[in-house]
């Protein structure tokens, strides 16, 4: 019997453009090697969970769903994820500016964030079938969606899942999971980068970013039953020359770097450790016996993680003159291109870039090829 497997896509704003290239891949190399390809479970967070949502509407047929996952990021553009106009930018300026200096006496606003993204939730509304989501999941296709977000009022982790209502529950300390029908509201507000976009309220809770404080984001796919994993990630994993001069570089960090810093670390880290942590437990469970493993609770899982080749980051500075003329300006005010390279590759939704990250993500996808058959058929 097959094992119950479960996909993991982490965030990274416009970078989940790569995942849908080694979702390609991924959908090519089981075509022709004769093996269904098939999840039980799908876990996205930030931007991974509007592609997690996007496959589970078309989990009946991934030829389509991964297809059409590629074409949507293929085509996005700037001002259908968040409004580029010089007019709301001069608005939401001036509402900030006036916080920050006057907070004290006027009071602030909730909810802000330093983009407006109602474009986005027109996007994600148009091109998400939700009563497919549930159909696919009464006729077998799908087993359960799960879209991760934070709850800033308790700054706790919560998993939204929507299956048939048989599966397990879990509330540990800062992370629970709670049933729910996923909706745009769900998937925006785990899309919502701190600062950047503002947050969502979701049924009378404010939730952000699903990659904040979300130490172990492969967990709630193993709560639910997951034998195997394949998880994708959209951070070059070896250090680049970039990142050793700026370690040995004697000037104070602009504002820039410090936020590329917190980011990578809010957004991309968690999920680069959880695997790394996955796979140190593999380890020690394959070194014990079964009756062992039994007596611990611990058993092997099987992990298949895919990341870029290639420095985004970098790709994104190549590219940052066609960001938005008012983003550009704001960039520049915070430090040097090179310095904001993580909050361009973020930003960057244009058609060329995302296209050149799907391309990527295909041929990424292939150079795992035997790593994925194996996958496929454990």
């Amino acid at each position: 019997m097959a094992k119950k497997s479960g996909m993991v896509l982490s965030g990274g704003g416009a970078r989940g453009a790569y995942q849908a290239g080694v979702l390609v891949a991924a959908y090519e190399i089981a075509q022709a090697s004769g093996i269904p390809l098939k999840f039980d479970f799908l876990a996205g967070v930030s931007a991974g969970a509007i592609n997690a949502s996007s496959l589970a509407s078309n989990a009946n047929d991934y030829k389509y769903a991964t297809e059409s996952l590629a074409r949507l990021w293929s085509e996005v553009h700037f001002d259908q994820v968040f409004s580029t106009d010089s007019l709301t930018m001069g608005k939401i300026g001036i509402q900030w500016l006036k916080e920050l200096s006057l907070g004290g006496l006027a009071g602030t606003t909730p909810g802000r964030g330093l983009l407006d993204t109602t474009p986005l939730r027109g996007l994600i509304s148009r091109n998400m079938d939700y009563e497919r989501v549930q159909k696919n999941i009464d006729q077998g296709h799908l087993d359960g969606l799960c879209i991760t977000s934070i709850e800033y009022a308790k700054s706790a982790t919560t998993t939204f899942v929507q299956s048939r209502g048989t599966l397990a529950t879990w509330d540990k300390g800062r992370k629970r999971s709670e049933y729910s029908a996923i909706t745009t509201d769900h998937i925006m507000a785990s899309s919502a980068i701190p600062l950047l976009f503002p947050p969502i309220k979701v049924k009378e809770r404010f939730f952000g970013d699903g990659a904040v404080r979300n130490h172990a984001p492969c967990s709630p796919l193993i709560y639910l039953g997951a034998e195997k994993l394949m998880v994708i990630g959209v951070r070059l994993q070896k250090s680049t020359a970039y990142d050793l001069h700026a370690a040995n570089s004697n000037e104070a960090p602009s504002i820039a770097r410090v936020v590329n810093t917190i980011l990578n670390s809010v957004l991309m880290d968690a999920v680069e450790q959880d695997v790394e942590k996955l796979r140190r437990l593999n380890e020690y469970a394959s070194a014990i016996t079964p009756e062992q493993q039994i007596k611990v609770g611990m058993r092997p899982l099987d992990v298949l993680f895919i990341s870029p080749s290639e420095d985004i980051g970098e790709m994104a500075v190549q590219k940052a003159a066609k960001l938005p003329r008012i983003i550009r300006y704001l960039m520049k005010g915070l430090g040097s291109m090179q310095d904001a390279s993580e909050i361009i590759s973020y930003l960057m939704f244009d058609p060329t870039f995302c296209s050149d990250l799907i391309e990527i993500g295909r041929k990424d996808g292939y150079a795992h090829k035997e790593e994925l058959i194996k996958f496929l058929l454990k």
